[in-house]
């Protein structure tokens, strides 16, 4: 997972004088006797990439829709560049929307497609044709004017679809699962170019994703969704590092969770007792917490050490049996049961092609990680 940051870094959402574009407000939609979105809050600035993560049913597709005008709001508040946008609707807010299907109309060429909207507004000929030209040669679609999208590929009707999302140069642009439709080795190499599109352009995005690598690359920060609420915001290095709570932890990538209480919080450590790791935990920062709270520590695999020798002064190690070895070409997973059947989740990077591994199934093998690497976190 990789963390992009843009050159000009202003990060405006560290400055306290900073004005937010989106601001959401106290936003809830019920259906009927369902709340969809609950009492959700968000600052979002200019020229943010700023990514809706969550799975099925969180909210954030309902969010979104709310933003463009196609959804009503129960209560709160959205404004968009200092304007309220109650009562306004879709076709006069300054958003556009690409949706998930792309619903590109399958009797017009890319051209038309991507001119419709303009002509819609009944801006001249001239000026049109001017604004397809650029768009078309901004996503690297110059040669593709007179297709029509059954002879595109997915990845060039995806192109398409944002090119006729941004011709009308909206302020704000909302994008629901854009990449959903593309295989895997295509949608990464298309969330670069949407990044390097983004910021030639300096719109704001806000993008819908269940996809966490996704939301990871992608963004300049992400709102994390559960049941309708936003439970975490931060810069995908945030999100990682230092989740606010399990669900965050267990969402966001792989991770080790061991169940324990707090055994001692001190002013700059934790110490948790944890039966299911058969250790006492250490963390280096401390928590508010009283003694006997219920927590857990979560640990990335890629940050767990492994090795048949002894791990020396490490703080927190452990013993166990390798259980199962996936090897996944740039890293090897390998799954560690503990004696008393915990399994432990380890990730090295593979820095040679050597055929042989230094571990195989049934090896006796030592774990262990920095205080550091350990985050504490509730329920």
């Amino acid at each position: 997972m990789s963390e992009v940051i843009s050159t000009s870094d202003a990060r405006p959402w560290t400055d306290p004088n900073a004005v937010p574009f989106l601001q959401i407000k106290n936003v809830t939609k019920k259906f009927g006797a369902f709340t969809s979105v609950y009492d959700v809050s968000l600052d979002i600035y200019k020229g943010e990439i700023f990514c809706l993560l969550g799975g099925s049913g969180c909210g954030k597709s309902t969010l979104l829709r709310m933003l463009s005008g196609f959804e009503g709001l129960t209560s709160g508040q959205i404004i968009i560049d200092g304007q309220d946008q109650a009562g306004i609707p879709p076709y006069n807010r300054p958003t556009n929307m690409m949706f998930q299907t792309y619903a590109l109309f399958p009797h017009m060429t890319v051209e038309k497609n991507i001119a419709y909207g303009l002509k819609r507004d009944g801006l001249p000929r001239a000026e049109i044709a001017t604004r397809v030209t650029d768009i078309l040669s901004l996503v690297q679609m110059e040669g593709f004017a007179t297709r029509k999208p059954h002879q595109l590929s997915g990845g060039q009707r995806q192109r398409v679809a944002l090119a006729r999302s941004l011709v009308k140069k909206p302020k704000l642009l909302l994008l629901d699962e854009p990449l959903g439709a593309l295989d895997k080795k295509l949608r990464e190499e298309t969330q670069f170019e949407l990044i390097k599109i983004q910021e030639s352009l300096g719109v704001t995005f806000v993008v819908v994703t269940h996809d966490q690598e996704e939301a990871m690359t992608l963004s300049s920060r992400i709102g994390v969704m559960t049941a309708g609420e936003i439970v975490q915001v931060g810069t995908p290095r945030e999100i990682y590092e230092y989740p606010r709570n399990r669900f965050v932890a267990d969402f966001i990538g792989s991770v080790n969770i061991f169940e324990g209480r707090i055994a001692e919080d001190g002013e700059s450590h934790v110490i948790v007792a944890s039966p299911e790791a058969g250790l006492d935990i250490y963390v280096p920062h401390s928590i508010s917490g009283v003694i006997g709270q219920k927590v857990a520590v979560a640990v990335r695999p890629e940050k767990v050490v492994i090795s048949k020798d002894d791990l020396g002064d490490l703080r927190n190690k452990l013993i166990g049996t390798v259980d199962e070895i996936a090897y996944m070409g740039d890293a090897s997973v390998y799954q560690i049961r503990l004696d008393n059947g915990k399994r432990v989740r380890v990730t090295q990077t593979n820095l040679t092609r050597s055929e042989e591994s230094t571990l195989n199934y049934g090896d006796r093998v030592n774990l262990g990680w920095d205080g550091s690497a350990g985050v504490v976190v509730t329920s």
